[in-house]
């Protein structure tokens, strides 16, 4: 007694099989072959009944073709029978020599569809010749009722197989879903540490190149060069204002010619019109010339002020007044404005000349575009790097789901204790 109590005791649990996950093919395939095996041998003694069954309904429907049929009957319905009893005997022959596989589930079919076809054919043709042929159709119907009866004692073990099969076929449809993700992973993994690596080298250089740029403006030429800078936005800021006023004047005395030139053209005053057509032009040139436009403008004056005098053109405003209140102060205004702005630009000409030919200026070039196109290469590395991790986050995410699908579906498809070894993706 104390010897079986201590057996009891020592008993150990059920042993789980461990299987990697690179044998799992090889496993399925194995399990794949066990399946069908145990099909085949489960439905063995049926298919051989199956195939005896048909066997003995073509021996009857061939009797059938040479019976001479049951006496008795009435004359119209033997008729009927006769002509029918060709079609049948040909439709049956057809429906009961197809040939059955070797295969379980073929087999299964094929015998499924044979089964269904004679049902039609024995409820349709067959149900005129139960009067004429009594015996043999009695032993149709009892075939076929054996027929489906071992038909339906294959139903359950197919149905189990297919059930198996597919499972299967999903756990080898998970293991490439796996195998593809571990892949990928492994790539995305890859490209992420190629981005990062590659965005710190960007990143030293960008420092590297801040660090020569700073260095560059401590130097003593700089200032130089900084005086060179201030001066030029001096001249820039002193072209705008004689623009702004070169403007403001050119604005009034278009106006003003304007309406010289309606008052002329309505006098009748051809000659006068084109000369002022000419100044307008002038004025309005985009880069009007400083000696014609002076000249057309003093050309034109004495005649603009005779009109005004006779009061055939009006001043509106104190600007007009002020410009044309004689023959001098318009053209020499402009005069003077043109002049400024030409001086102004030969000024900056020079400086930007200068400023260019200076060393330092070309190497703040150099960097300062250096610079602009390494941040450029950083903010393209990062984006790249961050898709990358952002895709290894996802793929971390589905390998997660499908590995515990791959479990789960392990469970269902065999009895025993199987567990696989599926690695994480923190180890690749």
């Amino acid at each position: 007694m104390f010897k079986q109590l201590r057996d009891l005791f020592r008993r150990t649990e059920p042993q789980v099989e461990k299987l990697k996950f690179d044998d799992l093919p090889a496993w399925l395939d194995a399990r794949e072959e066990e399946i069908r095996e145990g099909l085949s041998d489960a439905t063995a003694p049926s298919r051989e009944a199956i195939s005896s069954t048909l066997d003995h309904l073509l021996e009857v429907v061939g009797r059938m073709e040479t019976a001479e049929g049951a006496e008795g009957v009435h004359p119209r319905l033997r008729d009927i029978s006769i002509k029918t009893l060709p079609r049948f005997t040909k439709s049956m022959t057809q429906i009961l020599s197809r040939e059955l596989s070797g295969d379980p589930e073929t087999f299964y079919a094929t015998a499924t569809d044979t089964l269904k076809s004679a049902l039609k054919t024995v409820r349709g043709q067959g149900k005129y010749l139960s009067s004429l042929y009594p015996d043999e159709m009695k032993e149709v119907r009892t075939a076929i009722k054996d027929l489906g009866r071992e038909v339906n004692s294959m139903t359950e073990a197919v149905a189990r197989a297919r059930r198996d099969l597919q499972q299967v076929e999903d756990l080898r449809e998970l293991h490439g879903s796996l195998t593809r993700i571990r892949e990928e992973y492994t790539a995305a993994s890859s490209q992420a540490r190629d981005h990062a690596t590659a965005l710190e080298e960007v990143n030293r250089e960008i420092q590297k190149t801040e660090e020569d740029l700073a260095a560059l403006r401590l130097r003593p030429d700089y200032a130089r060069q900084q005086e060179i800078r201030e001066r030029i936005q001096e001249l820039d800021t002193m072209a705008e204002e004689v623009g702004r006023q070169a403007a403001s004047i050119r604005t009034t005395a278009i106006h003003v010619f304007r309406k010289a030139g309606k008052v002329a053209e309505k006098a009748g005053d051809g000659a006068m019109a084109a000369v002022i057509d000419r100044v307008l032009d002038a004025y309005t040139a985009p880069l009007p010339d400083e000696g014609a436009l002076v000249s057309l403008t003093e050309s034109v004056m004495p005649a603009t002020l005779a009109l005004i005098r006779q009061g055939d053109l009006a001043l509106k405003n104190q600007e007009e007044i002020s410009l044309f209140s004689d023959l001098d102060t318009l053209p020499t205004e402009m005069r003077e404005l043109l002049h400024r702005q030409k001086e102004i630009q030969e000024q900056r000409a020079a400086l930007q000349e200068t400023y260019a030919s200076l060393p330092d200026v070309i190497e703040e070039q150099r960097l300062t575009a250096l610079l602009s196109e390494l941040r450029r290469e950083r903010e393209t590395k990062t984006a790249a790097r961050d898709r990358a991790e952002s895709q290894r986050e996802i793929l971390r995410g589905s390998y997660a789901e499908e590995r515990e699908r791959l479990r789960s579906s392990m469970g269902a498809l065999v009895d025993q204790d199987v567990e696989v070894d599926i690695p994480d993706l923190a180890s690749l």
